[in-house]
């Protein structure tokens, strides 16, 4: 099952300079690089075969609002030339264009202290030329998009209704499968070019896709030759955050609105429970409504043996949430304070991505986190006999 992943705003816009450096193995020093001085401008020049003259492009970093541009062009004779100024930090960008009210894709670029170019073919594929980041992240675009050709047709045959069971469940778990290998492949590509800015912003991207091993040693990585690197003393924070409320430790209380307006306690609940679960989920995750159906079957087989669940929602629309318990049927407890990622309850367990869940035993005892499926059914079963 996907999770909707609340990606590391530092990882995605901006990078230490000490990551942006060429990487120094040989010798074992960290690099450093001098910011170039702030009134240096250099230029993305692109050619578009697929826009139109007359088209305006942007270059900037795109926001749930729309696009925070740091420059704009209109293309001509199928060519755009657009400015920014010199970088103290790598930022991860894009080139888009505007229709109607949202802005699209036109080609991903990494801001570094060059002149860059873009070559877009008549089906929009893009190339970018610039300096070592750049460099960097064709690289690994090379590497998704060699799986991407794998996956998007199991993808496909996965959500298509039309096929049976079976073939839906064959294709999930084949995707699955190969997501699973990609991250590997990311995971790899990223220990191997630190310092990089391209290798943090990728961190920023997959980390929570990786398993504790991997980050550890590509933190490790990080520690010796980059260490104040922004991705890496975020990541070291988050570390902190979870060892607070792992597996073994004690639960932390939450307390927040009903949809009634009522303030309730996950402590109201976990004495009154042999086992309680928080579940983390929102009604505009869609991983979190495919999930749904199965918590409802676990809660309603172990409600009578004393399995309870808390719902901790990171909506930001009380219409919607309601609408979503409604709809989906949910029957337990639910709580929100309507502050979507920033949601308190989120923060106190350092949730990153939904569905999450956490559960906890009588005693208050954190016993296991994020079991869903058949992972869940086989741990209520062994718990509740």
């Amino acid at each position: 099952m996907k999770r909707i992943v609340l990606l590391f705003a530092t990882a995605a816009l901006v990078l230490s300079a000490s990551a942006q450096t060429a990487k120094k193995r040989a010798t074992g020093r960290k690099a450093v690089v001098a910011a170039a001085p702030a009134r240096v401008k250099y230029t993305v020049s692109g050619t578009a075969e697929s826009l139109a003259d007359g088209t305006k492009v942007y270059l900037g970093v795109p926001t749930r609002s729309g696009f925070d541009a740091v420059d704009s062009a209109t293309v001509k004779e199928g060519k755009y030339t657009l400015k920014f100024n010199a970088q103290k930090t790598v930022k991860d960008c894009s080139v888009a264009r505007k229709e109607g009210r949202q802005y699209k894709n036109v080609a991903d670029v990494i801001l570094e202290n060059t002149n860059i170019t873009i070559s877009s073919d008549k089906e929009g594929k893009s190339t970018v030329v610039g300096g070592p980041e750049n460099k960097l992240m064709q690289e690994y675009k090379a590497i998704g998009e060699q799986y991407n050709a794998k996956m998007m047709p199991l993808y496909q045959v996965a959500i298509d209704t039309t096929k049976t069971r079976e073939e839906r469940i064959k294709a999930r778990d084949d995707f699955e499968k190969l997501q699973n290998e990609q991250f590997g492949e990311v995971a790899k590509f990223v220990k191997a070019n630190v310092p990089s800015g391209v290798s943090s912003i990728l961190l920023g991207y997959y980390g929570s896709a990786f398993d504790a091993e991997t980050i550890d040693g590509i933190l490790a990585e990080m520690k010796a030759k980059c260490p104040t690197d922004p991705v890496y003393l975020q990541y070291k924070r988050q570390r902190e955050l979870d060892a607070k409320v792992a597996v073994g430790k004690h639960y932390i209380d939450i307390a927040l609105k009903s949809p009634e307006g009522k303030l309730i306690k996950v402590s109201d609940f976990v004495g009154k429970n042999k086992i309680t679960m928080i579940d983390f989920w929102a009604s505009w995750c869609g991983p979190c409504r495919g999930e749904m159906p199965n918590v409802i079957k676990a809660y309603n087989e172990y409600k009578d043996k004393g399995f309870g669940v808390v719902g901790v929602s990171l909506d930001e629309n009380m219409a919607a949430w309601k609408s979503a318990i409604k709809s989906l049927g949910i029957p337990w407890p639910q709580m929100s304070d309507l502050k979507g990622w920033k949601s308190q309850g989120a923060a106190l367990y350092n949730v990153r991505a939904i569905p999450a869940t956490v559960l906890i035993d009588q005693s208050g005892k954190i016993i296991a986190k994020d079991l869903r499926g058949d992972d869940l059914e086989a741990k209520l079963k062994e718990l509740l006999k």
